[in-house]
Protein backbone atom coordinates (compact mmCIF):
# COMPACT_ATOMS: atom_id res chain seq x y z
CA UNK A 1 0.00 0.00 0.00
CA UNK A 2 1.35 3.49 -0.67
CA UNK A 3 0.26 6.66 0.82
CA UNK A 4 0.57 9.66 -1.44
CA UNK A 5 2.27 12.39 0.58
CA UNK A 6 1.98 14.72 -2.78
CA UNK A 7 0.97 18.31 -1.49
CA UNK A 8 -2.05 20.30 -2.33
CA UNK A 9 -1.81 24.15 -2.68
CA UNK A 10 -4.46 25.63 -0.88
CA UNK A 11 -4.58 29.49 -0.79
CA UNK A 12 -1.27 29.59 -1.40
CA UNK A 13 0.84 27.49 0.71
CA UNK A 14 1.62 23.62 0.32
CA UNK A 15 -0.40 21.25 2.92
CA UNK A 16 -0.70 17.69 2.41
CA UNK A 17 -3.79 16.09 2.03
CA UNK A 18 -3.63 14.43 5.89
CA UNK A 19 -3.32 17.85 7.08
CA UNK A 20 -6.21 19.34 4.91
CA UNK A 21 -7.99 16.52 6.59
CA UNK A 22 -6.93 17.23 9.64
CA UNK A 23 -7.78 21.05 9.97
CA UNK A 24 -11.27 19.87 8.21
CA UNK A 25 -12.01 17.45 11.72
CA UNK A 26 -10.69 20.10 13.92
CA UNK A 27 -12.85 22.67 12.52
CA UNK A 28 -16.28 20.53 12.42
CA UNK A 29 -15.37 19.73 16.20
CA UNK A 30 -14.92 23.11 16.74
CA UNK A 31 -18.19 24.10 15.23
CA UNK A 32 -20.33 20.92 16.63
CA UNK A 33 -18.73 22.00 20.32
CA UNK A 34 -20.01 25.85 19.70
CA UNK A 35 -23.23 24.88 18.34
CA UNK A 36 -23.76 22.12 21.66
CA UNK A 37 -22.62 26.08 23.94
CA UNK A 38 -25.47 27.69 22.55
CA UNK A 39 -27.91 24.75 23.08
CA UNK A 40 -26.69 24.35 26.44
CA UNK A 41 -26.73 28.41 27.58
CA UNK A 42 -30.15 28.38 25.98
CA UNK A 43 -31.39 25.67 28.06
CA UNK A 44 -29.94 26.82 31.14
CA UNK A 45 -31.22 30.40 30.88
CA UNK A 46 -34.76 30.65 32.46
CA UNK A 47 -37.30 32.51 30.00
CA UNK A 48 -39.65 33.84 32.17
CA UNK A 49 -42.67 35.54 30.23
CA UNK A 50 -45.14 37.78 32.40
CA UNK A 51 -47.62 35.27 33.96
CA UNK A 52 -45.44 31.85 33.96
CA UNK A 53 -44.42 30.12 36.55
CA UNK A 54 -41.38 31.42 38.42
CA UNK A 55 -42.45 34.64 38.35
CA UNK A 56 -44.97 37.32 39.33
CA UNK A 57 -48.57 36.29 38.12
CA UNK A 58 -51.26 39.00 37.90
CA UNK A 59 -54.60 37.74 38.13
CA UNK A 60 -56.97 40.63 38.31
CA UNK A 61 -59.15 41.67 41.23
CA UNK A 62 -60.70 38.79 43.46
CA UNK A 63 -64.01 40.20 43.29
CA UNK A 64 -63.72 38.63 38.94
CA UNK A 65 -62.63 35.37 40.48
CA UNK A 66 -64.24 32.09 41.88
CA UNK A 67 -66.27 32.62 45.11
CA UNK A 68 -65.90 30.56 48.26
CA UNK A 69 -68.56 28.01 46.78
CA UNK A 70 -66.86 27.50 43.30
CA UNK A 71 -64.45 24.61 42.11
CA UNK A 72 -60.59 25.83 42.18
CA UNK A 73 -59.64 27.64 39.28
CA UNK A 74 -56.73 26.18 37.74
CA UNK A 75 -53.67 28.70 36.36
CA UNK A 76 -51.85 25.62 34.17
CA UNK A 77 -49.09 28.08 32.67
CA UNK A 78 -48.46 29.41 35.73
CA UNK A 79 -48.42 25.90 38.37
CA UNK A 80 -51.22 26.87 40.73
CA UNK A 81 -54.68 26.60 41.83
CA UNK A 82 -56.77 29.63 43.36
CA UNK A 83 -58.91 28.83 46.07
CA UNK A 84 -61.68 30.82 47.80
CA UNK A 85 -63.19 29.70 51.39
CA UNK A 86 -64.56 30.85 54.22
CA UNK A 87 -63.18 29.77 57.43
CA UNK A 88 -63.56 31.19 60.65
CA UNK A 89 -65.60 33.70 60.08
CA UNK A 90 -63.43 35.30 56.79
CA UNK A 91 -63.06 34.87 53.59
CA UNK A 92 -59.27 33.85 52.92
CA UNK A 93 -57.74 33.09 49.34
CA UNK A 94 -55.15 30.31 48.70
CA UNK A 95 -52.71 29.84 45.58
CA UNK A 96 -52.15 26.16 45.65
CA UNK A 97 -48.92 25.00 43.80
CA UNK A 98 -49.72 22.17 41.37
CA UNK A 99 -47.07 19.45 41.62
CA UNK A 100 -47.76 16.65 44.77
CA UNK A 101 -45.57 17.08 47.72
CA UNK A 102 -44.72 13.27 47.52
CA UNK A 103 -42.66 12.75 44.23
CA UNK A 104 -43.61 15.63 42.09
CA UNK A 105 -46.11 14.39 39.86
CA UNK A 106 -49.14 17.23 38.47
CA UNK A 107 -52.21 16.12 40.50
CA UNK A 108 -55.96 17.28 39.18
CA UNK A 109 -59.13 18.47 41.32
CA UNK A 110 -61.81 15.96 40.84
CA UNK A 111 -65.38 17.84 41.39
CA UNK A 112 -67.39 14.30 41.91
CA UNK A 113 -65.11 14.04 45.06
CA UNK A 114 -64.43 16.93 46.05
CA UNK A 115 -60.49 16.72 46.45
CA UNK A 116 -57.58 16.61 44.76
CA UNK A 117 -56.04 13.41 43.92
CA UNK A 118 -52.71 12.72 42.70
CA UNK A 119 -52.66 9.88 39.79
CA UNK A 120 -49.21 8.74 40.00
CA UNK A 121 -49.67 7.34 43.66
CA UNK A 122 -52.84 7.91 44.97
CA UNK A 123 -52.14 11.52 47.29
CA UNK A 124 -55.27 12.77 48.55
CA UNK A 125 -55.84 16.21 49.42
CA UNK A 126 -58.85 18.32 50.99
CA UNK A 127 -59.99 21.48 48.76
CA UNK A 128 -58.28 23.88 50.88
CA UNK A 129 -54.78 21.71 50.43
CA UNK A 130 -54.86 19.82 53.30
CA UNK A 131 -52.91 16.27 53.62
CA UNK A 132 -56.41 13.49 53.57
CA UNK A 133 -54.43 9.98 52.30
CA UNK A 134 -51.75 8.80 50.23
CA UNK A 135 -48.05 8.59 50.88
CA UNK A 136 -47.56 12.39 50.43
CA UNK A 137 -45.59 13.91 53.63
CA UNK A 138 -47.65 17.08 53.82
CA UNK A 139 -50.18 19.26 52.82
CA UNK A 140 -49.58 20.86 49.59
CA UNK A 141 -47.39 24.17 48.77
CA UNK A 142 -48.36 27.51 48.56
CA UNK A 143 -47.45 30.44 46.99
CA UNK A 144 -47.70 34.13 48.43
CA UNK A 145 -50.07 36.57 47.30
CA UNK A 146 -49.72 39.81 47.01
CA UNK A 147 -52.58 42.62 46.66
CA UNK A 148 -51.59 46.03 44.73
CA UNK A 149 -53.39 49.31 43.97
CA UNK A 150 -54.07 51.09 41.31
CA UNK A 151 -50.14 52.46 40.87
CA UNK A 152 -48.91 49.34 42.21
CA UNK A 153 -48.25 49.71 45.87
CA UNK A 154 -48.53 46.78 47.65
CA UNK A 155 -51.93 47.07 50.14
CA UNK A 156 -52.30 43.50 51.56
CA UNK A 157 -50.23 39.96 51.29
CA UNK A 158 -50.59 36.57 52.44
CA UNK A 159 -49.59 35.54 56.05
CA UNK A 160 -47.37 32.87 56.66
CA UNK A 161 -49.18 30.31 55.76
CA UNK A 162 -49.54 31.65 52.08
CA UNK A 163 -53.54 32.77 53.18
CA UNK A 164 -54.80 36.14 51.59
CA UNK A 165 -57.54 38.19 54.19
CA UNK A 166 -60.30 39.00 51.55
CA UNK A 167 -62.20 40.51 54.03
CA UNK A 168 -60.36 43.72 54.31
CA UNK A 169 -61.55 46.84 52.95
CA UNK A 170 -58.15 47.50 51.54
CA UNK A 171 -58.43 45.36 49.05
CA UNK A 172 -61.90 46.76 47.28
CA UNK A 173 -60.56 47.33 43.74
CA UNK A 174 -57.08 46.16 44.10
CA UNK A 175 -55.21 43.47 42.13
CA UNK A 176 -53.62 40.40 42.96
CA UNK A 177 -50.36 38.87 42.41
CA UNK A 178 -49.53 35.29 42.47
CA UNK A 179 -45.57 35.11 43.27
CA UNK A 180 -44.91 31.83 41.89
CA UNK A 181 -41.29 32.42 42.80
CA UNK A 182 -41.81 32.52 46.55
CA UNK A 183 -43.22 29.01 47.46
CA UNK A 184 -44.70 27.90 51.32
CA UNK A 185 -44.31 24.50 52.30
CA UNK A 186 -47.05 22.77 53.75
CA UNK A 187 -47.54 21.42 57.36
CA UNK A 188 -46.55 17.68 57.46
CA UNK A 189 -49.20 15.56 57.75
CA UNK A 190 -50.60 15.00 61.24
CA UNK A 191 -49.07 18.44 62.37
Amino acid sequence: MTVNTEAVAVGGSDITRREFLNYAWLASIGVLTAEMAVVTYLFAYPRLAPGEFGGPVPIGSWEALPGAKADPLGFNRSKFWWIVDDSGGKTVARAIYKVCTHLGCIYGWKPDQNKFICPCHGSQFSRIGNYLAGPAPRNLDRFLIRAVDAVGKEVARSDDEGLLDLTSATLRGANLIVETGTRIKGKPKGG
